[in-house]
C-alpha cells in the first residue's frame, strides 16, 4: 500500500472517534481487549 502519513493520521483519528480512545495507544488496548490483535506485540 502507498498511502502518505497525513492519510495514515486521518484514519487513526477517526478510529479514535469511533473507538472512544483518547490516544494510540488507547486504540491498542482497544483492538487487545476486543482480540483484534495479540498480545504478545
Amino acid at each position: 500500500m502507498d498511502l502518505s502519513p497525513r492519510t495514515v493520521e486521518a484514519i487513526r483519528d477517526k478510529l479514535k472517534v469511533k473507538t472512544g480512545a483518547k490516544s494510540t495507544a488507547g486504540l491498542i488496548m482497544y483492538a487487545v481487549k476486543h482480540k483484534l490483535i495479540g498480545e504478545e506485540i
